[in-house]
């Protein structure tokens, strides 16, 4: 190989600009989640690092002792959640569904970071490179139009062609933006994985697609009312 083949092979970034270790101590988090800060990754515009909130999984499990007991044998610990949603990720997108690009944020990978370890993912960002609001932050402003209702009836309907398990169904986990690649969309950024014992809706795609037809239902109930109470 000539040096200018090496060159053309040498990467613009390292591996530990990416993977750690990532020093988060002064930095803000862009969102926090019911158990998860998430940060811009200091590295790469095009990712983000969500990491453990330890305090907010404390007061959880303190209220709730069978739980807390059980949770103790997970070798995986509060980590578990990471293990989720790349096995939902590898899963839904490794396997023939008819849907070209399933509509998920991409996983990653784990990164050390100073905050704990961190799951790396990608950011759906809007026009300017923020982070792209979600469908909640567009119903509350009055932004839940024909188009954007026609968008939610055909994202759904992916996720069950691709046999999504998705265990909390919120609008606040959708997104409405742009991928890494520069694609317009709707973009599952958080609540999929597969979390009961027994995995009915992963073993199921029937059931699986039965379940979220009808939690998409309570999810539009849902923004209806909030809309109306928004006054729009």
């Amino acid at each position: 190989m000539n040096s200018a083949d090496h060159s053309a092979c040498t990467p613009d970034v390292s591996f530990q600009s990416v993977f750690g270790p990532l020093d988060l101590d002064s930095e803000t988090p862009l969102a926090t989640g019911g158990d998860r800060h998430i940060f811009q990754h200091p590295h790469s515009p095009a990712l983000l690092v969500k990491v453990m909130d330890m305090h907010a999984r404390a007061i959880y499990l303190d209220a709730r002792p069978f739980k807390r007991w059980y949770k103790q044998y997970q070798r995986e610990s509060a980590y578990r959640v990471y293990l989720n949603e790349i096995s939902e990720y590898v899963t839904t997108t490794t396997r023939p569904s008819g849907v070209w690009q399933v509509p998920m944020a991409r996983v990653v990978g784990v990164a050390q970071t100073s905050l704990g370890l961190g799951l790396v993912v990608e950011k759906i960002t809007d026009g300017a490179g923020n982070m792209a609001p979600t469908v909640t932050d567009l119903a509350l402003k009055g932004q839940l139009d024909d188009a954007l209702k026609a968008q939610l009836d055909e994202f759904f309907d992916d996720l069950a062609d691709a046999h999504v398990v998705v265990h909390d169904m919120s609008a606040s986990n959708i997104a409405v933006g742009l991928n890494a690649d520069g694609k317009p969309g709707l973009y599952l950024i958080d609540g999929f994985g597969v979390l009961p014992l027994i995995p009915l809706y992963a073993w199921s795609k029937r059931l699986n697609r039965r379940r979220i037809q009808r939690k998409y239902a309570q999810l539009r109930e849902s923004l209806a009312r909030r809309v109306r109470e928004a006054g729009f």
